[in-house]
């Protein structure tokens, strides 16, 4: 599965496709997910609830926006708002190394750490030292935001916001080749698809445009374009979620339309191979997708109106232009997160529920408190986090309470959370957090 814009992965994806229009990602649904905002804050935690901190560290918060942290053999490697880049031990909170002039990693490895630097180079660096190994120009013009680099099947593939894809040798920075017609504006880089490298962007902040290029010279093959989301690759064959239009503000005319359309992209040709449809409904136009999950035979999508808050769970027996019923999820409340290993989330008023895909059984959480503004569930541990900051953390499978945290932050903002060496990474727009977990809880 691809990096999210995400949060695109995520965060990202969905301010460019509208508050509630097609955002469909393997990496949203099992990581983070978005309630509706409460105008209540909180109410007043306990001090005796308060978990201590194992440290911290001020970072420059491009960490938001990682599908996968920086992580490698127990170092974690970050950025901070003076350029320097650092490694940190997660088990003893100690600085291996720092780099000046240095930026968040794009790709970390067992003995290297790759970032674009503010000179529009890319540059490698030693793991284990931070000494500098080589450093390549990649762009000719300064990059504002938006430039990644990918390690795949041995190539790091280069993208930059204003029309560049090029290919360099990892170990001597060497360019393989370059294509400078490439539209990556809000670019996602994929990989390599049966001998195909696949890349898309935004054509209107609406519509999505893929391409296939030649992995050995970074040659156009096909383009596409629509209304397409990336779901999954399965059985040689790029899945994506084709959105309906939505009509612009409230119309009185009722759209009929299906609830989910899938369609099978041949990375090969770049054609259309199939189309499966689900749940035909009197009126999509106001129709908006948060999410979209494949889980064994079964597809999930959750689902909202674009003029209100929240997001229904509906689960589809997978197959072509099924007639089978869906399943709903809605009486269990309004959906943050999931399905996740075989749960997923809900809350009602401010009860927050886990409920377990096979059985159905139904984890209740204690110390509900408030509407929940972002949820991920990592581990064993789940991480709720409210309006004014605070997190709490509850086991999955009893819903237990082992505690909650004071962030700090004024603003809920979160990237993905990791659990590394027994220590919770948990990225805020200015930090990272690092909260030590029972094994239970790991």
């Amino acid at each position: 599965m691809p990096p999210m814009k995400p949060i695109l992965t995520s965060i990202l994806a969905l301010s460019l496709l509208s508050s509630l229009t097609a955002l469909s990602s393997t990496d949203l649904l099992p990581g983070t997910a978005y309630a509706a905002s409460a105008n209540n804050a909180v109410p007043a935690v306990s001090k005796d609830l308060l978990l201590p901190l194992k440290w911290q560290v001020a970072t420059d918060g491009m960490g938001m926006y990682d599908s996968k942290p920086p992580i490698m053999n127990g170092i974690l490697y970050y950025s901070d708002s003076n350029k320097t880049l650092y490694a940190k031990n997660i088990p003893s909170g100690k600085v291996q190394w720092s780099y000046k002039q240095g930026e968040h990693p794009q790709i970390v490895t067992n003995n290297s750490v790759f970032f674009i630097d503010n000179q529009e180079q890319l540059v490698k660096v030693s793991a284990a030292t931070g000494k500098l190994i080589w450093k390549v120009k990649v762009s000719e013009r300064p990059i504002e935001i938006g430039a990644q680099a990918r390690l795949i099947n041995g190539k790091v593939y280069f993208a930059n916001e204003y029309g560049v894809v090029a290919a360099y040798n990892p170990v001597s920075g060497k360019k393989l080749w370059e294509n400078k017609n490439i539209p990556m504006y809000a670019g996602t880089v994929y990989g390599d698809y049966s001998g195909v490298f696949v890349v898309s962007s935004t054509v209107d902040n609406i519509r999505t445009q893929f391409y296939g290029l030649d992995p050995a010279t970074g040659k156009r093959l096909w383009r596409i374009e629509g209304l397409y989301s990336y779901v999954t690759y399965q059985n040689g064959q790029l899945l994506l979620r084709e959105q309906a239009k939505t009509a612009a503000g409230n119309t009185a005319t009722a759209v009929p339309g299906y609830q989910l359309t899938l369609v099978q992209l041949n990375p090969a040709t770049g054609k259309i191979s199939g189309r499966e449809n689900y749940n035909l409904l009197d009126d999509i136009s106001r129709l908006g997708s948060a999410a979209t999950s494949i889980q064994n035979s079964y597809v999930y999508t959750a689902d909202g109106n674009l003029d209100q808050d929240g997001y229904t769970l509906t689960r589809f027996k997978r197959g072509a232009d099924t007639d089978t019923a869906p399943t709903s999820y809605a009486s269990f409340g309004n959906w943050l997160a999931g399905p996740a290993d075989g749960m997923a989330f809900f809350q009602h008023e401010t009860q927050i529920s886990g409920i377990n895909l096979a059985n159905g059984n139904v984890v209740a959480f204690d110390h509900p408190a408030d509407k929940v503004e972002h949820l991920q569930h990592v581990g064993k541990a789940v991480f709720a986090i409210y309006k004014n900051g605070y997190i709490s953390i509850n086991h999955s499978d009893t819903g237990a309470l082992l505690g909650m945290i004071n962030s700090g932050s004024k603003y809920p903002y979160f990237g993905n959370i990791t659990i590394d060496h027994g220590t919770a990474l948990i990225p805020t727009e200015h930090h990272i957090l690092a909260v030590a977990l029972p094994q239970e809880y790991q």
